[in-house]
């Protein structure tokens, strides 16, 4: 077997790959070239393992997503799919670029867990898929004293992408992300998007749609909760079970009839948060990380 770079040739052979490794895993939905290639087109390394007759046996790739610089594997089911995927990481790891790289785990994949474990990837943390029921409307949560809850207007993207980047200390929302929701999403409109306002000044929202992936491939109805932030200065004030309980009421009235959102096990007020508005966790995807010496460094 050799390592090879990527490239826009092997794309069909890459998805199928991956739909051959991934269709036993939790609400499978099959990948198509154009996903596939978005996520490439953000990686800072790709690399392909394969074997004399040039069949792919394994690809891997580093990105940089909004939480953190990520890792993905994935390898042919074979008797050598540990060696294939030890070439792959040893390969791929020196490209890093932030020092600290993670991947994501299901746990009931006791294989690739230890695999990880063994190769100095130790856990962070999980990523909870939490689920819930529009059948029924809750009751809305009173705001504190002085906020407004009120829908995002069609002219304060700028302002909205300045919350979510400032709430969560990062590039979480970019130019262009209202324009990009309402192509993917044909029920999308502003007035999925619910902000808590204090003195004129926007600090918490959560913006709803619908799940779009899931409810083509399983013929389903199912929202999406999120992003979800806050600004530091007006957490634990439980503005966002306000935003998540008004938000669900727009998704029923929508014609959702369940919703899901994400939140980690990190942070537990999030997780009671959900819960206490009918959440129970759908699936888990446990997060590995490792230290590393950055791109250029000695190792």
């Amino acid at each position: 077997m050799k390592l090879k770079p990527y490239s826009e040739n092997d794309m069909p052979r890459m998805v199928s790959l991956l739909n051959e490794v991934q269709r036993q895993s939790y609400e499978f939905i099959p990948y198509t070239e154009e996903g596939l290639r978005a996520r490439l087109t953000g990686a800072s390394s790709v690399l392909l393992t394969v074997d004399e007759q040039d069949r792919i046996l394994g690809f891997a790739y580093l990105r940089q997503d909004w939480y953190g610089e990520t890792f993905t594997l994935c390898v042919r089911f074979c008797p050598e799919r540990d060696e294939i995927s030890d070439r792959l990481l040893a390969a791929i790891e020196p490209a890093n670029k932030t020092g600290d790289v993670s991947t994501s785990i299901d746990p009931l994949d006791s294989d690739r867990l230890a695999f990880f474990t063994a190769r100095g990837y130790e856990p962070e943390s999980s990523l909870y898929q939490m689920l819930a029921d529009l059948e029924q409307p809750l009751p809305l949560p009173p705001l504190p004293d002085g906020y407004v809850a009120r829908c995002l207007r069609p002219d304060e993207e700028e302002a909205l992408i300045q919350l979510a980047n400032a709430a969560y200390d990062g590039d979480r929302l970019r130019p262009g992300i209202l324009e990009r929701w309402r192509a993917d999403d044909p029920i999308f409109d502003v007035d999925l998007v619910h902000l808590a306002e204090y003195g004129g000044e926007l600090v918490a929202l959560v913006a709803g749609r619908s799940d779009l992936e899931y409810n083509k491939h399983y013929r389903a109805r199912r929202g999406y909760l999120g992003p979800a932030c806050t600004l530091p200065a007006h957490r634990a004030k439980g503005l966002i079970k306000v935003l998540t309980a008004r938000a669900m009421h727009s998704l029923r009235d929508r014609g959702m009839r369940t919703v899901c959102l994400h939140t980690w096990e990190g942070n537990p007020p999030a997780v009671k948060l959900t819960k206490d508005l009918g959440f129970r966790v759908g699936h888990e995807y446990r997060i590995l990380h490792k230290i590393l010496p950055r791109s250029g460094e000695p190792r």
